[in-house]
């Protein structure tokens, strides 16, 4: 059974369809390592439920965020910044609350066809194919082969 995401909590897309402006806004509700999480995009199921796009995912990177921070993740391309949130006292035992700005690099908006939604995914594991290891890819004995040139 997938368990709730319970450290994230997506808030609200903004500024649909709006160039350089489009994001995706999420509230910290605890200390996690984004590391952990992705974003995929999602259309709905005639079942109420929700299927991923194709080739639509961000993964976060590494960084720990705090309860009360903010993410923005932006659907063109930029740098990402960390501004503090001057508006909010910090919680006790925990850094100033910050605005995390992060941008996907798509070339174009997404959230003007308004089925799209966005999705948070914990990873929970991996599987992946173990690489060769390192050998020679030239000839063993260049001496008995003929030169082409």
């Amino acid at each position: 059974m997938i368990q709730p995401i319970d450290t994230l909590r997506i808030m609200d897309v903004q500024n649909h369809g709006v160039a350089n402006q489009e994001r995706i806004a999420i509230f910290v509700q605890k200390m996690c390592d984004l590391a952990e999480y992705c974003l995929i995009l999602t259309l709905p199921t005639p079942e109420g439920g929700a299927v991923p796009v194709k080739d639509h995912m961000l993964w976060f990177g590494q960084g720990v965020v705090n309860p009360g921070d903010w993410i923005f993740v932006y659907t063109a391309a930029g740098s990402t910044t960390i501004l503090p949130n001057l508006t909010n006292q910090p919680l006790p035992g925990f850094p100033p609350l910050r605005y995390i700005n992060m941008h996907w690099g798509k070339d174009h908006t997404v959230f003007q066809n308004r089925a799209l939604s966005p999705m948070l995914i914990r990873i929970g594991g991996t599987g992946t194919l173990l690489p060769p290891a390192p050998t020679y890819q030239g000839n063993v004995n260049s001496a008995a082969q003929p030169r082409l040139f």
